[in-house]
């Protein structure tokens, strides 16, 4: 953003002066260095001590007891990203702060993700209102960026752009054709925490034959007033939007991947995606992914997924439905709904009686937690761990 309250600066300037050296000498915690294969790829430890200033600007930014072990947080940014703490460790889903044609709607930006020190970041796919800050953070804090490959190399060259020198490793997932949809990875990221289980999924996408097949659009009426209110003038953040907005293809599928994120702490589950694609039993890899979203161990208590992409200009809601309905959550977050760009992204009142009927089609309807901008951005959602609810599964589901 183009004006920064004058703490977040001083805390950004610390985080690069004083905070994980060992990244700036080389090797990030738990010895990994570069891009790294999965399968080589080794756990990183127990959350880092951090310095008082990185403490003050979590405390500034996302309250006291950010990284309690006993919950599991999330704070909306904007899109499909957040910031979340499980286990005591604090990281990203997604990197990106929502700058285009508006800024200053989303109350944080990429400064003070660098300024909060996060240990990883968590790609979903590298298009750039997904992965455009990745670098960006990677490379003033030294975290650990989990994504494809492509995402991996677009993250070090920006990094090097903005002189952001600071090293980081890559634990590269794959590309857009290995594993392959419906491949899923067991990954142990900490330590400290059960194997994360990441599953290649599919991109959200336009296929003019379903209007062939019953398919319809979804009807909305976007917001314009936020893209007025926020306008950006800064020369040099819209030249940095208009560089990013080729990152990984720009549209359709991602040459890094589209991945799926399922991590456990204790009975507590959460399930984050930032696309859903066409999964239905005619595609080639739908039933595929079908299975692997409903069968991660430990089940699905939260899952916070994208609702709107490019499917829903053919085929609405389906896909992102279809998502649910597979993985059985007791808990529905959306996401990827908010007014980020002008008439794509609508702004979550635009969508919601329309998401709201289409969960209550399923059989098994989950609870819905509707986030709402610009109200719910960096509002905190906590899960505590040891919530006896965890141990119940949802009806319907074959997950153990």
């Amino acid at each position: 953003m183009s004006l920064r309250l004058l703490p977040f600066l001083l805390s950004l300037a610390l985080v690069a002066g004083c905070s994980r050296s060992e990244g700036v000498d080389g090797a990030a915690p738990g010895g990994n260095l570069g891009d790294v294969p999965a399968a080589q790829w080794q756990p990183l430890p127990l959350a880092p001590a951090v310095s008082a200033e990185v403490q003050a600007a979590r405390d500034r930014i996302l309250g006291p007891g950010a990284t309690d072990p006993a919950t599991v947080k999330l704070w909306w940014y904007g899109v499909s990203s957040f910031i979340a703490s499980a286990g005591g460790h604090l990281f990203l889903f997604d990197a990106w702060e929502s700058v285009g044609l508006q800024e200053d709607y989303v109350p944080i930006g990429r400064e003070e993700l660098a300024a909060i020190q996060p240990e990883a970041i968590l790609i979903g796919h590298g298009h750039f209102d997904h992965a455009a800050d990745a670098g960006y953070v990677a490379g003033h804090t030294g975290a650990a960026l989990v994504a494809g490959q492509t995402v991996c190399n677009t993250a070090r060259e920006r990094a090097a752009q903005l002189g952001a020198m600071a090293a980081f490793p890559c634990l590269v997932l794959g590309s857009r054709e290995s594993p392959g949809p419906g491949g899923l990875q067991s990954l142990r990221l900490w330590r400290d925490l059960p194997p994360l289980q990441v599953l290649q999924h599919i991109h959200s996408a336009v296929d003019p034959s379903d209007l062939l097949t019953g398919g319809l659009p979804l009807i909305f009426v976007p917001q314009v007033l936020s893209y007025l209110e926020h306008l950006n003038t800064d020369p040099q953040e819209i030249a940095g939007f208009l560089q990013a907005l080729t990152d990984d293809g720009l549209v359709g599928q991602p040459q890094g991947g589209t991945w799926a994120y399922h991590l456990r702490v204790g009975d507590f589950s959460l399930l984050w995606h930032d696309s859903t694609g066409p999964i239905g039993d005619e595609e080639p890899e739908g039933p595929a992914i079908q299975a692997a979203l409903g069968g991660f161990p430990g089940c699905v208590d939260v899952q916070v997924g994208a609702i709107v992409g490019f499917g829903m200009v053919t085929s609405g809601l389906r896909d992102s439905t279809l998502y649910v309905a597979s993985a059985h959550p007791q808990l529905f977050i959306p996401s990827h709904h908010d007014a980020w760009a002008p008439v794509l992204g609508g702004g979550a009142a635009a969508y919601e009686t329309q998401w709201r009927n289409a969960l209550a089609s399923l059989e098994h309807p989950p609870e819905l937690d509707y986030l709402r901008d610009p109200l719910d951005y960096m509002v905190p959602r906590v899960f505590r761990v040891a919530d006896p609810r965890w141990k119940e599964v949802m009806p319907g589901s074959a997950c153990e």
